[in-house]
């Protein structure tokens, strides 16, 4: 017989798989649980040892696109993997992909993620509000580079440059240039270990 798959979310974010009939899910839930059953898949139970941590990610995959607001970043996940990010005990560190982030999908902890990860927009983001829009081929997981404003002196004419930047970038790079801004390659972040 085969059984439906669900995620169980607590109310502080904490998420388990329960495979079962789809009438028994209700059984499964504790008071303030949400539950988020995976459209169209079904399994044999008892489910193989190796084919569990393919049927977690399935569900993370769900419940972080099913609670996720509208995502002004598209695709974009650059940040989770370029920048060096330490808030309080969380550290992730720089050209790595963050332990948090599902690939392609977003942050699994996305509702309690670190207070740096919620308040940083990178350039192209802050742009796509304003009447002067960055082109959609800047935005950083396409050219390569995340661009910031200046986190030493907030100067408002220099302009932080993270990754390796494409040609694309290199030309943008030049016309701020052009006009006036100073772009800063970072290349190490304060307070990382060398690799």
């Amino acid at each position: 017989m085969l059984s439906a798959v669900a995620g169980i979310m607590d109310a502080r974010g904490g998420l388990r798989v329960v495979v079962t009939q789809r009438w028994r899910m209700r059984y499964h839930l504790e008071k303030g649980e949400r539950l988020f059953v995976v459209p169209g898949v079904q399994v044999q139970e008892p489910v193989p040892w190796d084919d569990i941590p393919a049927l977690i990610e399935t569900v993370q995959k769900h419940v972080v696109t099913t609670l996720a607001p509208v995502n002004d970043c598209g695709n974009c996940q650059a940040c989770c993997f370029t920048l060096h990010i330490k808030d309080g005990p969380f550290q992730k560190a720089s050209h790595s992909w963050c332990n948090n982030c599902a690939v392609g999908f977003g942050c699994k902890v996305y509702q309690q993620r670190p207070q740096v990860c919620r308040a940083f927009k990178c350039e192209w983001l802050k742009s796509q509000t304003k009447n002067d829009r960055m082109a959609p081929w800047l935005r950083p997981d396409r050219c390569g580079a995340i661009f910031t404003s200046d986190t030493t002196t907030n100067d408002p004419l220099i302009i932080e440059c993270h990754g390796k930047p494409d040609a694309n970038a290199w030309a943008w790079i030049e016309e701020m240039q052009s006009v006036g801004y100073k772009v800063r390659e970072i290349v190490r972040y304060s307070g990382e270990k060398d690799k």
